[in-house]
């Protein structure tokens, strides 16, 4: 039977969407194969709100994140060949930083169909220095793909981006990659996701490895090896194999019967899975009496449904393995996406924050638009693009849009469909759809457009920026590039919102923060490449943070007034504020002062504002008073306008400690009490300068200044033989503290002395960030190559005397 004939029997339509039947309802043997000439690209009007699937693909760095994204895009037909990362030669590692590394450093979005759905697939970093890649694209995706590797298991970053994903609720499925190496077990990884992998479902085995007999089974049940060849498909008992063409677009399945020396192995995971999905599901249970208690006569659409059940839930997560670089196991990966992951229509509406502080739904049925704002990017041609999620109503081409935040009003000259570093106009983008919009030049990362129609001024949540913990000098090479540098940096501040950009007046120097070493780098290529100009980038430098030591539990406060003529124009206002510790921490102890991953003290470093001023908290000069005594503030501006101005004063001088210049920390800064002078003289701006003014008098005349570092945990992921020098290196070396020396795979205790080439330990630290500059090559060189390493921000610890003075003496120069 020819391809067209079977197609016409199934009745299934032409196109991408069924370029390779995936459908596990099958059970007769089957070939398929594509045929096209050109890429297709799906219109984005083409399936309704229900057929779409906003997903990403997260893991760990080298996991096969890029790999298996370039299969997806092959077997549905998007391109004519499988591009590859070792070639530089994929579609979503676009920038020549990315081919040149053969890492992901942005993330990039590609919408196309598969099984007349449609997929938004962004495909996500996994070098924690580019988490603010993955924390942008998680707060507005409905589901995602965690790939894994079948050796290392759960790797640090694996569970950095895991708990990402449960910040925002996103359900996912997980995909067991690499399985063809040495030493790949999918039993050993599902045990170790159950163990590390926290705070979301239990892992469901849906697929089982196929290996040639005689293999030597190195993992115990369920690995893999240069000899594996396929999978079964436990909800269907069907074998699944892809070598029947190089590309593995031709999928064959067969029902797997008892003399297949996989029988019974497969047969105690279709039972694993039923009795695991009994423990969550109550529907299947009563399936499952309905076939009198047997495993096997459970029907396979029951099974499917329950996954869907339980996947939507946050009760259970759907595993699959194959290895992508051997074109084997995509396809039901692909179909899982469908079958499991939600539409925009099965996740819960988000909730907006009104003026008054009360909480809308945005509903997909709403006809105002309501769009976030969650990615920008420089294009050359286009200029500055803005990336959304549309979350109700239609964003047309041409329409005013009102960011809600700032409250300026903008036009959306353009709305584009992205296709990675290629783009197609589009007329409008429907709720529930990603696309990108040009001639947005105000807007930011975080921001929520609305309809200029719209009265409500609703604004969605916002998106976790991470702190700054590397620093780089930055300048210009020529007096060309000196003028060009202001603009290129402004752009790429807007660009990535995790560098910082200051200017320290005393040397004159322009500096960026970033994530770290790499992060920095790459920030300037991006000035050389995107930009046009030549920089000189000074050595990395800590970030540190300062902070006041108080002595005593007693709060500092004072009184200032404001009275100074600029350019004519007198200006008068009096504040009074007091500061104290958010947290009462002696230089001595241990605990660290954490600044808060969200919430208000993480907008502003780790401090607390607090600006709640009442009518009767002002005091006007004179005797301009209402009944019973309350001051007369209607010719002056609202309070609220008031509070932003006192709030942005009390920022900008929490921006710039009096030791070293870093940003302060661990204040509670609070304004008690406001005299105005008359509406001409007490402005806005004189209210902000004022509160700017008092602070740092304030903290001048507090006790001293202390210098905080950086306290970093690292997962350090070494061979066993090399756990004994990494743990010197660390404990002796680098002022390091050791947490665990825990089995990379703690639960295989089956693993034997002969396996020691497989055998890994994670070793978990707290460091202070000064001691891992240069870590990764130093680690290279003690572990021969085989070792690799993550951290994350912890907090920030009390610096010895010895150390500060020696910072000081660094930076100051004296």
């Amino acid at each position: 039977m020819t391809v067209a004939a079977l197609r016409m029997s199934l009745q299934v339509p032409r196109g991408p969407a069924n370029s390779i039947f995936s459908s596990c309802r099958m059970s007769v043997l089957i070939t398929q194969k594509r045929h096209f000439a050109t890429p297709v690209k799906p219109q984005p009007a083409a399936v309704g709100v229900d057929r779409i699937r906003n997903i990403g693909i997260i893991a760990h760095i080298d996991a096969g994140k890029t790999t298996t994204t370039e299969r997806m895009l092959y077997y549905v037909g998007y391109t004519k060949r499988i591009g590859e990362v070792d070639q530089g030669s994929t579609v979503t590692d676009f920038l020549k930083p990315e081919r040149e590394r053969g890492i992901t450093i942005t993330s990039a979005c590609i919408p196309f169909s598969w099984r007349q759905h449609r997929i938004n697939l962004i495909d996500t970093p996994g070098h924690v220095d580019f988490t603010i890649e993955v924390e942008r694209s998680m707060r507005v995706l409905d589901g995602a793909v965690c790939v894994l590797d079948a050796v290392a298991g759960v790797e640090a970053q694996t569970e950095t981006v895991w708990r990402q994903a449960n910040r925002y609720g996103v359900p996912r499925i997980a995909f067991v990659n690499k399985m063809d190496r040495n030493g790949a077990s999918l039993g050993r990884t599902v045990a170790s996701m159950g163990k590390r992998l926290t705070g979301w479902g239990r892992p469901l085995v849906c697929q089982w490895p196929v290996v040639r007999d005689g293999t030597s089974k190195l993992s115990g049940p369920g690995s893999g090896g240069p000899a594996f060849e396929g999978v079964v498909d436990v909800v269907t008992m069907e074998i699944l194999d892809w070598h029947q063409e190089k590309t593995g677009s031709v999928v064959t399945r067969k029902p797997i019967t008892t003399d297949d020396s996989l029988y019974t192995e497969v047969h105690a995971a279709r039972e694993a899975l039923v009795e695991a999905l009994s423990d969550i599901d109550e529907k299947i249970v009563d399936a499952f009496i309905e076939c009198d208690g047997d495993h096997l006569k459970l029907p396979a659409a029951e099974l499917r449904n329950a996954l869907r059940r339980v996947t939507l839930s946050g009760k259970g997560i759907p595993v699959f393995c194959g290895a992508s670089f051997k074109n084997i196991g995509v396809q039901p990966v692909l179909d899982a996406v469908v079958d499991y992951l939600p539409s925009p229509a099965d996740r819960p509406a988000p909730h907006a924050v009104g003026p008054n502080g009360t909480e809308v739904p945005c509903l997909l049925s709403d006809k105002n638009v309501c769009a976030l704002a969650f990615k920008i990017t420089q294009d050359a041609k286009r200029g500055p693009l803005v990336f959304v999620r549309v979350y109700s109503g239609a964003l047309e081409r041409g329409m005013t849009l009102v960011n809600s935040k700032s409250g300026t009003k903008e036009r959306a000259s353009k709305v584009l469909q992205m296709y990675a570093d290629d783009y197609e106009e589009i007329e409008h983008v429907t709720a529930g759809n990603i696309a990108a919009v040009s001639g947005l030049k105000e807007t930011r990362t975080g921001d929520t457009l609305l309809s200029s129609r719209d009265p409500r001024k609703l604004c969605l949540d916002t998106i976790t920026i991470p702190p700054p913990v590397f620093v780089r000098s930055c300048e210009p090479v020529t007096s060309v590039d000196e003028r060009a540098l202001a603009p290129a940096l402004k752009a790429l501040g807007r660009e990535d919102p995790s560098i910082h950009i200051s200017y320290d007046e005393e040397t004159g120097q322009t500096l960026l923060s970033g994530m770290g070493e790499l992060h920095l780098e790459i920030t300037a290529d991006r000035l050389e490449e995107v930009h046009r100009v030549n920089c000189k980038m000074g050595k990395v430098q800590i970030s540190y943070r300062e902070t006041v030591h108080f002595t005593s539990p007693q709060k500092f406060s004072e009184t200032f007034t404001y009275d100074k003529q600029t350019f004519g124009k007198r200006s008068k206002v009096r504040v009074s504020l007091h500061i104290e510790p958010v947290l009462n921490v002696d230089p001595g102890d241990e605990e660290l002062i954490s600044i808060a991953s969200t919430g208000q003290q993480h907008a502003n470093g780790g401090n607390e504002i607090i600006c709640n001023l009442k009518r009767s908290d002002f005091v006007v000069a004179g005797v301009d008073t209402l009944a019973g005594g309350q001051p007369n503030l209607s010719p002056y501006a609202p309070i609220l306008e008031m509070q932003a101005a006192i709030k942005a004063g009390i920022v900008g001088a929490l921006g710039r400690g009096p030791l070293l210049g870093f940003p302060l920390t661990n204040l509670r800064v609070t304004c008690t009490a406001v005299k105005l002078f008359g509406p001409e003289l007490s402005t806005p701006a004189a209210l902000r300068a004022a509160a700017s003014t008092c602070l740092q008098s304030l903290i001048r005349t507090a006790d001293a200044t202390k210098l905080l570092e950086p306290i970093m945990d690292i997962s350090v992921r070494v061979p066993d033989k090399y756990v004994g020098t990494i743990t010197k290196d660390v404990s002796g070396t680098r002022r390091g503290h050791i947490v665990s020396l825990g089995a990379d795979h703690q639960d295989a205790d089956d693993i034997t002395a002969g396996e020691d080439d497989y055998a890994h330990r994670t070793v978990e630290a707290t460091v202070p960030l000064a001691q891992l500059v240069g870590y990764a090559s130093a680690l290279r060189g003690l572990t021969a190559g085989t070792g690799d390493f993550t951290m994350a921000l912890k907090g920030y610890g009390y610096m010895q005397a010895d150390s500060q003075a020696e910072v000081v003496q660094e930076i100051r120069g004296y």
